[in-house]
């Protein structure tokens, strides 16, 4: 008997452990890159998929996914070009029904969004947020962030747009400065 239960606190500890452990879900680097050959970039569009937004709240979003993702962009010392960028950045905003899987992943703190929730009806249109990075010349993604449940669709607003803008983008490098005395390995 004392053996099993020591077995069992084990297998307890093992299996907190592990779940401390797991990698989060929604990746940033998906594939490895040359950085710091980047220096330009482009806005390429915005896309709008799943249940219908109203006209305004889609111009809304294309508007300031341009404006934030370019301003974040060149505050990171990247320089926006019209053509022959490095890179191009593609905004994904989804709405549909969802219920809360993480309250970490709104946008409000934790405890706003569980003192919110109806434990009744979880279920409501959510909107989801992707922000992928492409190198121009290859077409590859190389970075990728996912913001799933946002923010509730009716609490669509200006001020969620741009907090999920740059929360998706923050932890985006730096541009690299590069010294022009190294000797180019290319």
């Amino acid at each position: 008997m004392l053996v099993s239960l020591k077995y069992f606190f084990v297998l307890v500890s093992i299996t907190f452990l592990a779940g401390c452990a797991t990698t989060q879900p929604h990746a940033e680097f998906v594939k490895t890159i040359n950085f710091s050959s980047l220096d330009t970039f482009s806005y390429k569009h915005t896309l709008i998929t799943g249940m219908d937004f109203r006209d305004s709240e889609q111009l809304l979003l294309e508007a300031l996914s341009a404006a934030t993702i370019s301003s974040e962009l060149e505050a990171r010392d990247f320089e926006q070009v019209e053509a022959d960028a490095d890179f191009f950045a593609v905004v994904k905003w989804k709405k549909a029904v969802s219920n809360y899987v993480n309250p970490f992943d709104h946008i409000d703190p934790y405890s706003d969004v569980v003192s919110r929730s109806n434990k009744t009806n979880q279920f409501a249109a959510r909107v989801h947020l992707t922000l992928e990075i492409y190198e121009t010349r290859t077409g590859n993604l190389f970075w990728r962030k996912d913001l799933p449940n946002s923010f509730d669709a009716i609490q669509l607003t200006e001020q969620r747009v741009t907090d999920s803008l740059k929360r998706a983008i923050a932890n985006f490098p730096q541009r690299i400065e590069k010294d022009p005395n190294l000797p180019n390995i290319q």
